[in-house]
């Protein structure tokens, strides 16, 4: 990343050879560091080593750090342990002993994947579809029978009359009532048919006012001519990066296109010099993110308590088919200096943290752009499945079997690894075993999708197969995504309600219950409120379909990540002795997921984590892990100072400029924020203590601390707007989701299979075993996976949601009191 390693200590011992090698280091010469002391350090036969050794074993260790050697850097402080076991830097040595020892299993040291720039002419091409790329389309349906054409009527006229009255009820309520208060929201505070009123106004307004484009007036998406004929196939079925879902904008949504925005353009204002620095992303990271550490130095995280580490590792799953900047620069860095009082400064003898920025967008003419900052999306926009599938065409291939429709496994169920020895799927970065077992899971259920759809049309070639089969699997998903995380991370009765009526409608919710409910009925309701969105038409309210920067931000959900999987076996109840093995996170991650999956059966994999609750969204809550993490290229690396530059960097305004973007009411002082006094004093001394230091307030801090939020909501409204924008859209505005999603794409077998599946489902029909578990006790897969005959209300909030909304989904109180236990 950068060599530039700035002296902050020096030894204390009087050996001249070890002088000289710690000048080295502090000078970043670390090979010349090594030649030094490998003359002083004592054989590794020696057992323990002298304890004068102690200081040029610790310098070893550190150069062999900074160089990437983390095995050979765990071997010299473990020897520099063992010849000063008590001396005043030992605590630092344990605590780089344990960093060295998970990113040596881990690989660290690899780039995962190579390192690859955008480039400026692939990004502008047009899209091209190889021959042979998509199946031919099935012929034209035939006429509509004379009971379907009725029902086609009947369901078109009740959605003409009740768009009429939903936009009527919804306007003429929302503006009389309103939904703010001097800071905060209160649709929460309102009957749930009222809440979910003010939910879908609201909505209304955001689309009304935030939906903004990173592409000048006049042109389609990657500055593509116009006029561009759709080639075959792409009808029916997704491309490989995302181009032709819009046929008259053929890269809206593609790979390889802009971030859009969701504030406007006035208020992107990229953060460069002294204002990129203050206050010290550093500092925010170290006082108001980093988990306290109890008496005996171990971080201290609080838990969610309704949810399981599964929905931890499924918002990165997602993440990763809808959002990615691609590379980050290794030789244009931000230095970030580190505190007089940093820790860091001893265990790395830093003075300064350095971030590879963003890459730059090489589609961008400056000086004729109308947004200051654009930036491109690695990967598809669209809810296609791409993690799974790739976000091109050679890797997709790749990834197939070319027989049947399916991917490729092992012959242990298993993904198939690559040259550098980690699983092989759609999208590799930020790779770790919580990614590893989703995309196993929903890569088998690919292929077991292809096993019904073969069993239905047996003359279909693979080429078919394989697509009808990725279309489905990607519904799946988007469903789990909608009805089962969502609910599950903010167990609100209205947002339950809502989140149910997006996809199957209000009317279906009223007439038929859980499991019996259809994505399209027989007559479906042309409104998107009353008919739900899924099945119904295409509507990008004008503006080109594309994720946001904003979206990004807001998903920063580092906070869930807990310090330590604690690993376990399904059938521990009948296994007397077990103890739970744990291991620490980053020791996960790259090629620790493969050998961690060697070790130990999926289904135990996901046992554990059913039973192990993720952090809550709060400040002071971040992984002390990703504090001091080590990439490929940057050995010293805090995600919690990153995330906070990667918002200044790319224009993402501070949050209460945010908050005014949105159409909500700014805070006036940081009480507002909470009523948490000692955390309110945290952030007046990192920011101010006056007023007018609100403006200062970073976009992730600021939601962190908000204390005002529904009952069991995991994260605070600010966030949420956001969420209410883009949850809709990303199902709305997809052809896939709306005017083809219908038996002729899907087929019958297909939409049947999209019904009747949920992550509980997915989980029991490929690993049966998990039905002896606290899994065959709940409903939702992202609750605690409990297996008391009576379950707690406050691990299960979700109850009391989904019980009301099978009652009867336009009553109720969207601010419920403790939830009955069931």
């Amino acid at each position: 990343m950068n060599s530039s390693v700035m002296p902050t200590a020096t030894t204390a011992t009087t050996d001249p050879g070890t002088r000289g090698a710690a000048l080295a280091l502090q000078q970043g010469d670390f090979e010349g560091g090594i030649a030094l002391l490998e003359r002083q350090a004592p054989d590794a036969v020696d057992t323990p080593p002298p304890a004068g050794a102690a200081d040029a074993l610790s310098l070893l260790a550190l150069a062999h750090f900074q160089l990437q050697h983390y095995a050979q850097a765990a071997s010299y402080y473990t020897l520099a342990l063992q010849a000063a076991p008590v001396a005043p830097q030992a605590a630092d040595w344990r605590a780089m002993l344990a960093i060295a020892q998970g990113n040596a299993t881990a690989e660290m040291h690899v780039h995962v994947p190579e390192i690859e720039y955008f480039q400026r002419a692939a990004l502008l091409a047009p899209p091209v579809l190889a021959p042979g790329a998509l199946p031919t389309p099935p012929p034209a349906a035939g006429p509509l029978s004379l009971r379907r054409a009725l029902r086609r009527w009947l369901g078109n006229v009740l959605g003409v009359v009740g768009t009429l009255l939903v936009g009527i009820t919804t306007n003429v309520y929302g503006r009389l009532a309103g939904y703010r208060n001097a800071v905060w929201t209160n649709w929460y505070h309102r009957p749930q048919f009222l809440a979910i009123l003010t939910l879908a106004y609201m909505r209304e307004q955001l689309n009304a006012h935030n939906l903004g484009t990173s592409y000048p007036p006049g042109r389609l998406v990657a500055f593509q001519p116009p006029g561009q004929q759709p080639p075959p196939g792409v009808t029916h079925f997704r491309t490989a990066d995302g181009s032709w879902n819009d046929l008259a904008d053929p890269k809206a949504g593609a790979a390889g296109t802009r971030f859009l925005r969701n504030v406007g353009m006035a208020a992107i204002r990229p953060e460069i010099g002294e204002q990129l620095l203050t206050p010290n992303p550093r500092e925010i990271s170290r006082k108001l993110l980093s988990r306290p550490l109890d008496e005996h130095g171990v971080p201290q995280m609080p838990e969610v308590p309704f949810l399981n580490l599964l929905s931890a590792s499924w918002i990165q799953f997602m993440n990763n088919d809808w959002i990615n900047h691609g590379e980050i620069h290794f030789t244009d860095t931000i230095a970030i200096p580190l505190p007089e009082d940093d820790s860091a400064r001893q265990r790395y003898w830093q003075t300064q943290m350095f971030i590879g920025r963003s890459q730059r967008d090489p589609t961008r003419s400056d000086g004729i752009e109308a947004t200051a900052k654009s930036s491109i999306n690695e990967v598809t926009h669209w809810w296609d499945g791409s993690q799974i599938y790739g976000s091109d065409q050679a890797t997709q291939d790749g990834l197939r079997s070319h027989a049947g429709g399916k991917l490729r496994l092992q012959a242990d169920g298993r993904l198939p690894l690559d040259a550098k020895g980690i699983e092989e799927t759609g999208f590799k970065r930020n790779w770790w075993v919580g990614i590893a077992m989703l995309t196993t899971l929903f890569v088998r259920e690919h292929n077991a999708i292809c096993d019904e759809l073969h069993a239905a049309y047996p003359d279909w070639d693979d080429q078919r197969l394989f697509n009808v089969a990725r279309l489905i699997n990607a519904a799946v998903m988007a469903k789990i995504h909608t009805l089962e995380w969502t609910p599950a991370i903010l167990p609100n009765p209205a947002l339950n309600a809502a989140m149910h009526a997006n996809w199957y409608g209000l009317v279906e919710n009223l007439i038929r219950k859980g499991a019996n409910r259809k994505t399209v009925d027989e007559i479906n309701i042309r409104n998107a409120e009353l008919g739900g969105v899924v099945g119904n038409p295409i509507d990008t309210h004008g503006r080109t379909y594309g994720l946001t920067e904003e979206f990004v931000e807001v998903y920063r959900l580092h906070s869930l990540l807990p310090e330590t999987l604690v690993l376990r076996r399904h059938d521990e109840a009948s296994t007397p002795g077990h103890e739970p093995e744990r291991l620490p996170f980053h020791a996960s991650r790259q090629a620790g997921s493969p050998r961690l999956t060697q070790r130990h059966a999926m289904a135990d994999l996901f046992y554990s984590f059913g039973k192990q609750q993720p952090g809550m969204l709060v400040l002071n809550n971040y992984p002390r892990f990703m504090q001091e993490l080590s990439i490929p290229g940057n050995p010293f690396f805090d995600m919690g100072t990153v995330d906070i530059v990667r918002a200044r960097e790319r224009g993402i305004p501070r949050y209460n400029e945010f908050r005014r973007q949105l159409g909500l009411h700014p805070i006036t002082c940081f009480e507002d924020l909470s009523d948490d006094a000692a955390a309110i004093a945290r952030i007046k001394a990192v920011y101010g203590p006056n007023p007018a230091d609100v403006e200062k307030l970073d976009l992730m801090v600021g939601t962190l601390a908000e204390g005002h939020r529904p009952d069991y909501f995991g994260f605070g409204e600010t966030m949420f707007q956001i969420f209410i924008l883009n949850a809709t859209r990303r199902l709305q505005a997809d052809r896939f989701y709306t005017d083809c999603f219908s038996a002729e794409f899907y087929t019958p077998e297909g939409m049947r299979w999209i019904d009747a599946t949920d992550l509980k489902a997915v989980l029991l029909r490929h690993y049966p075993q998990l039905a002896d578990t606290g899994l065959a006790n709940i409903r939702n897969a992202f609750e605690p996976w409990d297996s008391d005959a009576v379950l707690d209300p406050k691990r299960h909030p979700l109850r009391a949601c989904d019980a009301q909304l099978k009652a009867d989904p336009w009553r109720g109180d969207a601010h419920p009191a403790q939830p009955q236990a069931t």
